[in-house]
């Protein structure tokens, strides 16, 4: 059960996310966390994300079960009780643990709070909207770490202001593609015509613009010199997964593009260790 608990809310989302804010919170002190509580901060965003996703796979156990039947809900791996008891846990451990990070950082993450539980609840009448919400969540993490940390003088900051942009577009494409392979099991149980809506060409082109115009937005903070080449490496890296990602069906072309992701959080703090502030 404890393994199925793990699975459910999905680690490997959770943990890079929360990864990011250190990442972030990095860059924006310089590297520098005395009086920063960082160690609060990353487990309470990974309690609060975690409990998101359960609570998600809680509220789509009827589309599940013909999208995903083998998920751990819909498998009736683990209970819902169980499944609706560990949510509540995780979201008040996450909010508690908030609270030793500050009191702006506990308003921004109940905030975030508060939208993982307005999405989980109804998104699946929300439109074209639900994937713009999961948008702005996933980029609150900026905000997320501002509230944190005071900033420092310095250009490695400013790329903080570029980033958001790029992961703003970048989720924005990514959700519609998962969206495009969920379509079945929304049509049936949620609105019969969101199929329609999510085959027109226009749909998948729109999501294609959006993730290779994102990964465009990576090359800037090197051509404004605010960092060196390890972050252009991986930029180029980035850029070249997302045209990819354009050719490949929806199914392949996510794992691209959380490569995409995971290459410009990783290039960017590599950069920084090497080469300083």
């Amino acid at each position: 059960m404890i393994v199925s608990l793990i699975r459910l809310s999905r680690p490997y989302y959770s943990l890079p996310l929360s990864g990011g804010l250190v990442v972030i919170t990095w860059y924006l002190t310089g590297g520098n966390f005395t009086g920063v509580p960082i160690l609060y901060a990353f487990l309470s965003l990974y309690c609060i994300v975690s409990a998101g996703y359960i609570l998600n796979d809680l509220c789509d156990i009827a589309i599940d079960k013909i999208n995903r039947p083998n998920s751990i809900l819909a498998a009736g791996k683990t209970t819902k009780r169980t499944a609706f008891i560990s949510a509540i846990i995780l979201f008040t451990a996450g909010l508690i643990l908030a609270s030793f990070c500050g009191r702006h950082f506990l308003m921004v993450l109940t905030a975030i709070a508060a939208g993982l539980i307005i999405y989980d609840l109804f998104s699946k009448n929300m439109g074209l909207f639900k994937n713009i919400l999961v948008a702005i969540l996933v980029t609150a993490l900026y905000p997320l770490a501002f509230a944190m940390a005071e900033s420092q003088i310095t250009a490695r900051v400013k790329v903080l202001f570029i980033h958001p942009v790029w992961l703003f577009m970048t989720a924005w494409g990514y959700e519609m593609l998962k969206d495009i392979l969920d379509t079945k099991g929304d049509s049936l149980v949620a609105d019969k015509h969101i199929e329609k809506k999510r085959t027109n060409p226009a749909f998948i082109k729109f999501a294609r613009i959006l993730i290779c115009s994102a990964s465009l937005l990576t090359l800037l903070p090197w051509l404004l010199g605010y960092c060196k080449w390890i972050y252009l490496a991986s930029s180029i890296s980035a850029i070249a997964l997302a045209a990819v990602s354009v050719i490949m069906p929806a199914k392949k072309a996510i794992p691209l593009i959380y490569a995409e992701v995971f290459l410009i959080t990783a290039g960017s703090l590599a950069d920084l260790l090497i080469f300083g502030t």
